[in-house]
């Protein structure tokens, strides 16, 4: 009987450990899916970095991100670097070149070295964008474009299935389309799925579903920041996440996230987290099961 209850305690130890502070969740079916090990967690943080996205996806002591934040939060993000010992970065993805996701790629220049970027492939005027591409040539930093169809690996063991954008854009400039060509991909860690939509809204959303292409996904990073014209009904109904992830600045002069995106993800009784509320936003993950963690 001793024996029993010292295991009981054990186990249940071991349990509330895993679980921490967050919330624990189990994924149903899960098996001994490609890439997944509990010796080798995925991690994947929403970092609180204002109005702008900045994602940083860890496994084995290697890094990734899609999108980097914007111009004003250099600082911040390199303070985030260095507090998770970020010096190399195997893989960044920008979405799109608008400066909340392009403008503190150059805190990623300064602190980091870079193995791949990929991008959409569509060019703008800004001098941030400029910028970024001479940098990338000088350094000879290897750049492709990333359209619908293709895979590529994040970080080992973590492929990245892209479903958008599907064809090759007229866009040009600041004004331009520019939300609407934005990468998206699914993000796959044994049975675990994440869904990043860059600042894609309703269009890429419409195209993305049209190309029949799977994106049904555990958590589903929420497109345009929570804007009223992304994460549509359709969309939803799609991917039918458990949870959604929203990154915004507090007290935006945007209204982001709207209050029509708000009601239709408590229509569908989605689990949100956000980053002005909540911080920094960490998912772990061994590929059967995940738990998310809330900064505050």
């Amino acid at each position: 009987m001793k024996r029993f209850i010292k295991y009981f305690l054990c186990l249940l130890i071991s349990l509330c450990v895993f679980a921490g502070t967050g919330c624990g969740f189990d994924i149903f079916g899960s098996g001994s899916g490609s890439g997944a090990g509990s010796d080798a967690p995925l991690i994947i943080r929403m970092l609180d970095i204002g109005q702008g996205d900045a994602i940083l996806i860890e496994r084995n002591g290697k890094f990734a991100l899609i999108d980097t934040g914007d111009v004003e939060h250099r600082p911040r993000m390199a303070e985030y670097l260095r507090k998770y010992g970020v010096k190399k970065v195997d893989t960044v993805i920008i979405t799109h070149p608008h400066g909340d996701h392009i403008g503190g790629m150059f805190s990623v220049f300064a602190n980091a070295e870079i193995r791949q970027v990929y991008d959409n492939g569509v060019p703008t005027s800004l001098s941030t964008y400029k910028t970024y591409r001479k940098i990338l040539d000088k350094r000879k930093i290897p750049r492709r474009t990333l359209r619908g169809g293709e895979k590529i690996q994040l970080l080992d063991g973590v492929p990245f299935t892209v479903v958008g954008p599907l064809e090759k854009s007229n866009a040009r400039g600041e004004n331009s389309r520019q939300n609407n060509e934005s990468i998206v991909g699914q993000l796959k860690y044994g049975n675990f799925t994440m869904l990043f939509t860059g600042d894609a809204e309703a269009e890429e959303e419409a195209s993305i579903l049209k190309s029949g292409a799977d994106v049904k996904s555990i958590v589903l990073k929420a497109g345009h920041h929570g804007s009223k014209t992304s994460s549509t009904e359709e969309f939803l109904r799609a991917v039918l996440p458990k949870a959604v992830f929203i990154s915004c600045g507090a007290g935006n002069n945007y209204g982001h996230p709207s209050r029509q995106t708000m009601k239709r993800l408590e229509k569908w009784g989605i689990d949100v987290y956000r980053t002005d509320r909540q911080g920094t936003i960490t998912l772990t993950t061994d590929g059967k099961r995940y738990e998310i963690t809330k900064e505050h």
